[in-house]
């Protein structure tokens, strides 16, 4: 297994080792985005195990910006597929870290990797923020 630790949290990759694929964890403390990144052949499917999460998905395959967000965790429990070419991110909701299980279709190629990245406000800001109606 492969971890990683900075200031936005912690993440272990490759979790079971698989001939197609690879599983992940994460955790993200609050406060922080990680956003934004797609790949071309990989699919993700993230399941927040512990605390919650804001994630965004921007699909541009019709040529604008369509953004949707999804609030999943402890209090409602769900996999999000994200599709290739789909720009993803997601922050922790609240005062705790959230911690996340993943998998993926393609394993990780340091030497060709599959990914592009955008700044995470590229969108804008505003997608990252708490609606406080």
């Amino acid at each position: 297994m492969k971890t990683f630790l900075d200031d936005r949290g912690f993440s272990i990759h490759d979790v079971f080792p698989l001939k197609d694929g690879q599983i992940n964890y994460s955790e993200l403390v609050p406060g922080v985005v990680k956003a934004f990144h797609r790949h071309q052949k990989q699919t993700d499917y993230w399941c927040v195990i512990r605390g919650n999460a804001k994630i965004v998905l921007v699909d541009e395959s019709s040529g604008k910006p369509e953004i949707k967000v999804h609030c999943i965790g402890e209090q409602n429990v769900q996999v999000i597929a994200i599709p290739p070419g789909v720009w993803h991110g997601y922050t922790s909701i609240g005062n705790e870290k959230s911690a996340m299980l993943y998998w993926v279709t393609e394993k990780y190629d340091k030497n060709q990797p599959d990914e592009e990245r955008l700044a995470w406000d590229h969108f804008g800001a505003e997608v990252w923020s708490v609606d406080n109606k």
